[in-house]
């Protein structure tokens, strides 16, 4: 055997104990990372830590009106259901996906979001004037007290 052969059988041997440890390692470090993550994983599924706080918060963050009507770009006494159905569609069909253009999925969320709150806010207003107009007109239904 030549003398060449054993140098690098020697140097070869000298590395596999540190390759061996190196191993062990990063399985011991791989297997707690593992846990850690699976661990964050099911807190945040489960509604508990602080991933799943931030999530909650998100998801409860509502939009507000002015928001909702610069969004939709409603702004003004004239507002109607239809006018901002109209700009529903137009602003989403705009930021939808086509040949020319990959569409973009927040600002189609955004716009949903908005018509969901100035919706609302419009039912909201016409149920409120609608009680307003049935309060005086039973008002001026009802027989004057009597002493």
């Amino acid at each position: 055997v030549p003398l060449r052969t054993l140098l690098f059988v020697s140097e070869a041997m000298a590395f596999g104990p540190f390759v061996r440890i190196m191993a062990q390692i990063t399985m011991v470090a791989g297997g707690a990372i593992g846990r850690a993550v699976m661990e964050a994983y099911k807190e945040a599924a489960a509604g508990r830590g602080a991933a799943a706080a931030a999530a909650q918060k998100m998801a409860r963050r509502r939009m507000s009106l002015d928001e909702a009507r610069k969004v939709l770009d409603a702004e003004g006494a004239g507002v109607t259901a239809e006018k901002v159905e109209e700009r529903f569609q137009t602003l989403h069909a705009l930021n939808a996906p086509s040949e020319d253009f990959s569409g973009s999925p927040y600002l189609q969320a955004r716009i949903a979001a908005a018509h969901k709150v100035l919706l609302s806010h419009l039912s909201k207003a016409d149920g409120q004037a609608s009680e307003k107009a049935g309060e005086k007109a039973g008002e001026k239904a009802k027989p004057p007290p009597e002493e």
